[in-house]
């Protein structure tokens, strides 16, 4: 992740909407998815049914056979099995010495599902910091209200596509169900070119991943809304901040079973952002299943600005209208000159297990 300005950058844009290559940003800091709408939606989520995984599954087989390499499939599960083991050997060994928590995380992003125990969290003697705390009564408070939902994610101006996964303001979610919509209807269109809602640079998309942007001294309250299908849990994590839960004032950590919204469950936190924070771009994505949510779009950047700022919509003509989320915004920086910001997000969409399909829903 990048972060930077146009006197100080903040990197973030998305190169190819979200998936075969995207981009997000902020400064060195970050280590490193009614009516006609609706119809459209569903009948996208159909292609994560076991049908979908069968096919993908049988189109690997016949290719590895064509390419001389029909023992593939085989040796990347003997892998597979082969990792899980040694991490499996790694808990044992490090439960003796660093605590039971320790690889809790690691563990959880296989998709530790309904029913166990990997998320528990033992009272008063949770290994995080606990430093966070509940917000000042006098911090400016920034609320927003976050849901993430099913989505399908087009690549390019050649409609490539893929079923996957966002964070979105819930406010937001009806415009994304129209640029599915306008999408689908141009994957129909044969004999010329139609590039949908897909444009150059992102730009004014709604299909993008979710940036958000809160002050250095304000208090950030944060609603998840789980309206994945499917009976997904989710989470939101924002890394490297001091997140709390609003009822407890407990850590909002991955050990924490609070964090996890069920299937239309809801979840509520807070960061109190110390006016001494440093700035820049922080990743935040869902440990609940982490590993197939995230790669397939339930990812973002939430972004640490100087204190008092404002932040306002870098496009469009007439008197400048506030930003509530973007890649690119402009910053009017409340402790020096004003700036440009834009946050640059790489992400990769393809491998063995799962392909991106083109307008034609070929693989």
């Amino acid at each position: 992740m990048y972060h930077g300005k146009s006197s100080m950058l903040t990197a973030s844009a998305f190169l190819a909407l979200f998936g075969g290559a995207a981009l997000v940003g902020s400064p060195p800091l970050v280590s490193a998815e009614n009516g006609e709408s609706q119809h459209v939606h569903s009948a996208g989520m159909n292609a994560q049914s076991p049908g979908w995984a069968e096919r993908l599954k049988g189109q690997t087989i016949v290719e590895d056979s064509m390419e001389g390499r029909a023992e593939r499939a085989a040796l990347v599960e003997q892998q597979h099995n082969r990792l899980m083991e040694q991490m499996q050997k790694d808990m044992e060994v490090n439960g003796q010495n660093s605590g039971a928590f320790n690889s809790m995380s690691m563990i959880h992003q296989y998709g530790a599902g309904q029913g166990t125990g990997l998320l528990s969290s033992t009272p008063g003697v949770e290994p995080v910091s606990m430093k966070g705390g509940l917000c000042p009564k006098t911090a400016p408070v920034r609320n927003y209200d976050v849901s993430a939902i099913n989505a399908e994610i087009t690549l390019n101006q050649w409609l490539d596509y893929y079923p996957g996964y966002m964070y979105v303001l819930t406010e937001n979610i009806d415009k994304v169900r129209e640029e599915e919509a306008k999408n689908a209807a141009a994957r129909e269109t044969e004999g010329h070119h139609n590039p949908g809602a897909v444009k150059n640079g992102i730009q004014d998309q709604w299909i993008q991943p979710l940036v958000i942007r809160g002050n250095q001294g304000d208090c950030v309250k944060i609603t998840l809304r789980n309206q994945l299908e499917f009976g997904e849990e989710v989470s939101l994590h924002v890394n490297g901040s001091d997140m709390v839960m609003s009822k407890t004032g407990q850590p909002a950590t991955t050990t924490n079973l609070d964090t996890v919204a069920a299937e239309g469950g809801v979840v509520e936190m807070e960061w109190y952002i110390h006016p001494d924070t440093q700035e820049g771009g922080r990743q935040f994505h869902t440990y609940s299943n982490d590993r197939e949510l995230t790669v397939m779009g339930l990812f973002g950047v939430f972004v640490v600005e100087p204190r008092n700022s404002e932040y306002w919509e870098p496009l469009g003509t007439g008197p400048a209208t506030k930003a509530s989320s973007g890649w690119q915004v402009m910053i009017e920086n409340g402790t020096g000159p004003d700036f440009r910001e834009f946050v640059l997000i790489y992400h990769e969409v393809g491998a063995e297990a799962f392909r991106p399909v083109n307008k034609h829903g070929d693989f």
